[in-house]
């Protein structure tokens, strides 16, 4: 037996699995202090397995559930695709075969497996290389080929065209964070001849940050992009790509509150004849649009569909005398529109929990609670600081939930 396959089946053992579920919520240091109680196992190995786990339960639930599985680095477990975002990935693709050509801890290729006869999983870090084989035994995958190098350089020197490529680049460049495309390892705007000569489709992950006309003007071949957002934050931004000559504007966001219910909308900006929006005074009813939504651009189209005005052109909070209940997103009734003394607000909300929301305004959240001095919480009462059509208004409001 090698001794990459000796150590995590140790690390594995029912009576370790065990060790780990008891201690998955004790303070790490005193752990790492106390040392390991089993001879041939690092304390470093089994304080990995507790964090993986931890970190695993909501955001990868199938792999918590395993106690065979071996988790990654922290840094690799936080950078790899949620299950939601995966299984919305393998429900695009199909056909003979797919190159994951920066794979991680596997995720997006397990599930990936599942929908092509050959998954080729490609990374350059070599204990991930050998933490995902394992994995893969554990969950009996039998279609993953598993290459430890440069997935650019396997491209240029085999001639294999792929009917999909999906690459997710490391948005880490010498340990800073970067959302573009031109900053992250590898670089795809360097590299996209020959990404377009060896694949019958693509299918590219950016940062949430990245902003979607810098996308149009540095790719080709776009057929359409896909918002994706898990409990309205937004988590992926996914680039079909079928190479065609001039670039789709069809944008797909879907909201997932659960794997299986979620809220969709589908446009296409090149159709879009958007007469500027309506401005107006606060009325009986907010609207604060799905991040989704808001990342696509078309809030103001939206706003217009739904005869809704806007508080201030560039306030993303819309208003009317009607409740409308399908609108995407939170809804506020609102009770009273005031002129802003801090020392007012101070004294009418002392001692009681309230929410903030700043639009357009110039303190944050952080900031206008460290000078109201009062505790954030409760389910239902905000206090929404925004630039109005008359000024700087804090407007008091109860959110209605659907």
């Amino acid at each position: 037996m090698k001794l990459e396959e000796k150590r995590f089946e140790e690390l594995t053992k029912p009576e370790v699995s065990r060790f780990i579920e008891k201690n998955i919520n004790k303070s790490i240091p005193d752990l790492i202090l106390k040392g390991s109680p089993f001879q041939h196992i690092d304390i470093k190995d089994i304080v990995n397995q507790i964090i993986g786990k931890k970190k695993a339960k909501k955001k990868l639930p199938h792999w918590y559930k395993n106690e065979k599985v071996v988790y990654p680095p922290m840094l690799n477990l936080e950078q790899t695709s949620s299950e939601i975002t995966a299984l919305h990935k393998s429900k695009l693709v199909s056909g003979q075969n797919l190159l994951d050509m920066t794979g991680g801890f596997g995720i997006d290729s397990y599930y990936f497996s599942k929908k092509v006869n050959t998954l080729i999983y490609t990374e350059l870090n070599p204990e991930l290389c050998k933490i995902v084989k394992h994995n893969i035994k554990v969950f009996k995958v039998d279609n993953f080929e598993i290459t430890n190098e440069d997935s650019i350089d396997l491209l240029q020197k085999n001639s294999q065209v792929y009917n999909w490529i999906y690459i997710d680049p490391s948005r880490r460049n010498e340990n800073t964070k970067v959302f573009q495309l031109k900053d992250s390892l590898p670089n795809i705007i360097d590299h996209l001849k020959v990404i377009e000569e060896k694949s019958e489709k693509l299918m590219l992950k950016t940062s949430p940050m990245y902003d979607l006309d810098m996308g149009y003007k540095e790719l080709i071949g776009v057929k359409e992009v896909h918002i994706i957002s898990v409990k309205n934050e937004v988590k992926e931004l996914l680039w079909i790509i079928d190479w065609r000559k001039q670039n789709s504007k069809i944008i797909k966001i879907f909201n997932y509150q659960t794997k299986k219910k979620y809220s969709y909308i589908s446009i296409d900006k090149n159709k879009i004849e958007l007469d500027g929006i309506e401005l107006s005074v606060c009325c009986k009813y907010l609207y604060e649009f799905d991040s989704g939504i808001m990342k696509s651009g078309i809030n103001d189209m939206i706003g217009i569909r739904y005869n809704l005005k806007k508080l201030e052109q560039h306030t993303n909070l819309y208003t009317s005398d009607k409740r409308i209940l399908s609108i995407p997103g939170k809804i506020y009734k609102v009770k009273t529109i005031e002129s802003i003394n801090y020392k007012k607000i101070r004294k009418v909300i002392k001692g009681n929990q309230v929410n903030l929301i700043s639009k357009n305004f110039q303190l944050n959240t952080d900031e206008l609670q460290k000078k109201l001095k009062c505790t954030i919480g409760g389910k239902s009462d905000y206090l929404i600081f925004a630039k109005t059509i008359e000024g700087n208004r804090v407007i008091e409001a109860t959110r209605l939930m659907s």
